[in-house]
């Protein structure tokens, strides 16, 4: 009995979502916000650098050391803020999973759903890393290989 393959491409079909679109739109000004915050904080480290410089002549070494701290902190404070909005687990990529994750879950269960109709064993995703969006369960030869492996798993 021979096996039914399959293709799609995902990005197609999330591009072809309105309200895929919605949501990049509203993932782009919250970036364009994001950054502007941290750009905010990097230019004030800057323009403090900068004041710094021209009246160093002026200033005790005391004077310039408590400056060169202020001007540290100031960018340690823009580092840290562009992790806490941009870093692995930051609030955009956060914000992300929130208004994408929904809409990948569709899409996801819609896969499975057209596969049992044209009763496809696997479907790839032309577009995705991942490679198999659907794969039916009678080919997973995973407990196999586990046994091979002489490592049974106790369910």
């Amino acid at each position: 009995m021979a096996q039914k393959f399959g293709h799609y491409d995902s990005e197609y079909v999330l591009n072809k979502m309105p309200e895929y679109a919605e949501k990049v739109k509203e993932l782009e000004a919250l970036s364009v916000a994001y950054d502007k915050e941290v750009r905010s904080l990097y230019d004030e480290a800057e323009r403090m650098r900068a004041e710094l410089r021209a009246t160093e002549v002026l200033l005790t070494s005391e004077m310039k050391k408590d400056r060169t701290k202020a001007i540290q902190a100031k960018q340690e404070e823009a580092a840290k803020k562009s992790t806490d909005l941009f870093g692995y687990n930051g609030l955009y990529f956060k914000k992300v999973d929130e208004l994408l994750l929904p809409l990948r879950t569709k899409v996801n269960q819609t896969v499975e759903v057209v596969c049992k109709k044209y009763g496809l064993d696997y479907l790839f995703d032309k577009s995705a890393d991942i490679g198999i969006a659907y794969s039916n369960p009678v080919h997973d030869y995973t407990e196999f290989v586990l046994e091979e492996l002489g490592i049974i798993e106790q369910n």
